[in-house]
């Protein structure tokens, strides 16, 4: 009994030795997979409150006309009920993770446009959701009014999938959609893994993955 039991143990691992190619990238796709997920993972927990920052600026409040400029273009979405579909979700990923980010979305359209010496960006943001210390760089280098209105589109694109990803919470949904966005864009992923490698030296924090 020992000696066959000794036996099927030798032949089972001489078996694996000669497959050890096929176990590698097995490990190693298993190992990406598992990345994606702890990525999305990463990027809700960080979604939910910016999310909740969005309605937050948008609520009723005795002074929110210093700020309320804006939010009538995003009030449809904010009004939406229920949880998001799948699909839903899985855009909304990509919107806030994997698409430029609005100031390097306008950046190419707009290099080479005049500047309009009359613009004032302080000016044009007073008032408004837009100009709100973290929305703010977005609007660095912006001069002319063409530009800071489709940055602010750009802005609105962004809110409108975070406020989809709010709605979902950190369910099993949008934990996969996040993951899938994740692995339909590999560069990213990359940076991703990058990132860690620098959290892992103490060089950057775990906020910093998936923030384009």
């Amino acid at each position: 009994m020992m000696q066959r039991l000794a036996t099927a143990t030798q032949h089972t691992v001489t078996d694996l030795l000669s497959r050890w190619r096929l176990l590698l990238v097995l490990a190693l796709a298993g190992g990406w997979i598992a990345f994606a997920f702890w990525v999305s993972d990463v990027q809700g927990r960080m979604d939910l409150p910016r999310a909740y920052s969005v309605r937050m600026t948008c609520e009723d409040d005795p002074e929110a006309v210093l700020w309320h400029g804006g939010c009538e273009r995003i009030a449809a979405d904010i009004a939406v009920s229920g949880r998001p579909g799948f699909a839903d979700l899985y855009r909304a990923f990509v919107a806030v993770h994997h698409d430029p980010a609005p100031r390097e979305a306008t950046a190419v359209a707009f290099s080479a446009a005049p500047a309009d010496a009359h613009f004032d960006v302080g000016a044009a943001l007073a008032g408004q959701r837009y100009g709100l210390a973290l929305v703010t760089p977005e609007f660095e280098g912006v001069k002319s009014q063409v530009h800071a209105d489709a940055i602010k589109d750009a802005i609105d694109v962004r809110d409108r999938a975070l406020l989809v990803i709010g709605r979902a919470g950190l369910g099993v949904d949008a934990l996969i959609a996040g993951a899938l966005a994740n692995l339909t864009h590999p560069l990213n992923m990359i940076e991703d893994a990058m990132q860690l490698v620098r959290i892992q030296a103490g060089t950057a924090k775990t906020s910093d993955i998936g923030v384009r």
